[in-house]
């Protein structure tokens, strides 16, 4: 089943702007100095989950597919059967990363799930989320959509970690009761830097 690119995009920036506290246009030159370390990194994230649906067009989309070595730039609106995994380089005004989301091509399409790393204005991983929504859940009739939220300081030391798995509704569900057909390992990384050298991604500015 070809997967449409546009309705990945739409996805990850859906969530993301569902999770956002503030719909702000401003990115902030540095972290925030507010005495509650978690709550200022909850609000930075927030600043760029909302640049994944208003600031659309300086996404970079690279593909992985099975047949090549190289990622490769991508801009049609449908996804090759042979994508493996699609990457969203999301940039600031200053050209700075601020975000990579990470998401895995699923062939049957009864999942979708991405991985993003956010990145402050040193390139220091201040916060992670892995969003995934998927169907034959056992614990709902429609799509059960389950988010894994973490925070960290700037030696990379996790401060505070959140998680969530409701229904299309908002309505919570009982994990115990849930079916996880999906698997996928992944590693978050602890800079941009340490992020493109891994995932092999060339820093096109």
């Amino acid at each position: 089943m070809k997967q449409p690119l546009y309705l990945l995009l739409f996805l990850v920036g859906l969530i993301c702007a569902c999770n956002s506290r503030d719909r702000s246009r401003t990115m902030p030159a540095s972290r925030l100095p507010e005495p509650d370390i978690a709550e200022r990194l909850q609000y930075q994230k927030a600043l760029i989950d909302t640049l994944f649906i208003q600031n659309r067009n300086n996404l970079v989309v690279l593909v992985k597919l099975s047949n090549k070595t190289d990622l490769i730039a991508f801009k049609d609106t449908i996804l090759p059967d042979e994508t493996e995994t699609s990457f969203n380089i999301l940039r600031d005004s200053l050209k700075q990363i601020v975000a990579i989301t990470e998401s895995p091509y699923s062939q049957s399409g009864d999942w979708f799930l991405t991985l993003i790393h956010y990145f402050d204005k040193n390139g220091q991983t201040f916060a992670f989320e892995r969003q995934t929504n998927f169907f034959n859940s056992g614990c709902t009739e429609g799509i059960a959509y389950e988010t894994k939220t973490e925070y960290y300081e700037d030696d990379f030391k996790l401060i505070r970690k959140e998680y969530k798995l409701v229904d299309e509704k908002g309505a919570n569900l009982n994990k115990d009761s849930c079916a996880f057909m999906y698997d996928y390992s992944y590693k978050v990384l602890p800079n941009v830097d340490k992020y493109l050298q891994v995932s092999k991604i060339k820093d096109r500015k």
